[in-house]
C-alpha cells in the first residue's frame, strides 16, 4: 500500500477523513477494495491499528455488499442518470440505521450526465452528518471541475502483473497469467477476461479471426448467440492484439480503426450481433486479418 492510502486509512481510523474522495487512475477492482476497505474501518465495531477487524457484523455486511448505510450507485447501460441521482439522495439524507457512517461509493463517477452531476454535486456542497462519498474514476478529468475542486484526490498507480495477481486469490495462476497478457497489462480488462474464461474468449476470437482470414460469412454464425458485455470484451482484446500487431508492422492501422468504430457503435445499444457481422464485413472488403 502507498503512503497515500496508507494516510487515507489512518485518517479514517481517527474520524476526520474527507467527506469527498475522487479515486482515479489504477485498476477499478483496486479503488472498489480500497472503497470498501474505508466503509469498513469507519463502520467497524473492533477496528485494530492495522485496520477493519474483518470478524464483526459490519465488515461481514460491508465486504458482501448488503450493509443499509454502504450504497452503490453505478451506471445503468452506459451513463449514471438524473433519476438514479436523485433516488440516491432520498438515501443519502435518511437517518443512519446501524453505521456510524454513511458511505456511498460511485463507480465510473466519469459517466455521470451533466444534469445529474449538477444534482449530486447540491449533496456534496451540504453532505449530510456522517458520510462520506467517494467517487471512482479511471480518468478524473471526466469529472465536472466543480466537483473535482471540492473533492480529495487519491491516485491509484497500475499495479504490477506479480501485485494483480497475488490480489486474485485462489484462482489458477496460469490461466490469470494468460489473462493478463491477453490484455495488454491493463488490470481490470484482465479480471473480466478472467471471469469469462480465458479458453472460452480465445476460441471465439480464433473464430473471429478464421471466418475473417478466409472471408467466409458462413463462419460467424458459430460465433452467436452473444450478448453486449460479451461483445464488447471480445472488441477489447481484438483491439490490443490488433495494436500490437501493428507494432510489429504486421498489421494496418484501418483495422484498430475499424474495431474502435464497431465499440462505439456498441455502446450506443446496437445489437451486439450486428456489431460484430458489420466489422467482419469490412475486415472483408479490405483484406485485413487480425494477429495471434
Amino acid at each position: 500500500m502507498n503512503l497515500q492510502l496508507a494516510l487515507l486509512e489512518k485518517a479514517a481510523r481517527e474520524n476526520r477523513l474527507a467527506h469527498l474522495l475522487l479515486f482515479h487512475g489504477g485498476s477499478a477492482l483496486y479503488q472498489r477494495k480500497m472503497a470498501l476497505r474505508l466503509a469498513q474501518i469507519l463502520n467497524c465495531s473492533q477496528p485494530t491499528p492495522e485496520g477493519p477487524c474483518q470478524e464483526c457484523y459490519a465488515c461481514h455486511k460491508i465486504i458482501s455488499e448488503n450493509h443499509p448505510d454502504v450504497f452503490w450507485l453505478k451506471p445503468l447501460k452506459t451513463t449514471i442518470g438524473i433519476e438514479q441521482v436523485l433516488t440516491w439522495q432520498q438515501k443519502v439524507y435518511l437517518k443512519h440505521y446501524e453505521g456510524k457512517y454513511k458511505v456511498s461509493i460511485i463507480e465510473q463517477a466519469d459517466s455521470v450526465t451533466l444534469l445529474a452531476a449538477n444534482a449530486l454535486l447540491k449533496v456534496i456542497e451540504e453532505p449530510p452528518e456522517r458520510t462520506v462519498i467517494i467517487l471512482c474514476a479511471q480518468n478524473a478529468e471526466g469529472i465536472l471541475p466543480t466537483i473535482q475542486s471540492r473533492a480529495q484526490l487519491v491516485y491509484f498507480p497500475d499495479l504490477t502483473e506479480e501485485n494483480w495477481l497475488t490480489g486474485l486469490g485462489e484462482v489458477d495462476q496460469q490461466e490469470a497469467v494468460r489473462a493478463f497478457s491477453l490484455s495488454g497489462k491493463n488490470q481490470d480488462l484482465a479480471t473480466a477476461i478472467l471471469e469469462h474464461g480465458v479458453p472460452l474468449l480465445q476460441e471465439w476470437v480464433e473464430k473471429f479471426r478464421n471466418a475473417v482470414e478466409e472471408k467466409d460469412f458462413l463462419k460467424l454464425y458459430a460465433l452467436f448467440p452473444i450478448d453486449k458485455n460479451q461483445a464488447a470484451l471480445y472488441l477489447q482484446v481484438m483491439a490490443v492484439q490488433t495494436q500490437e500487431g501493428i507494432q510489429k508492422g504486421s498489421i494496418l492501422p484501418f483495422e484498430l480503426l475499424a474495431i474502435g468504430k464497431a465499440t462505439d457503435v456498441l455502446r450506443q445499444q446496437v445489437n451486439p450481433r450486428l456489431v460484430i457481422e458489420v466489422l467482419a464485413l469490412e475486415l472483408f472488403q479490405k483484406g485485413g486479418t487480425l494477429c495471434d
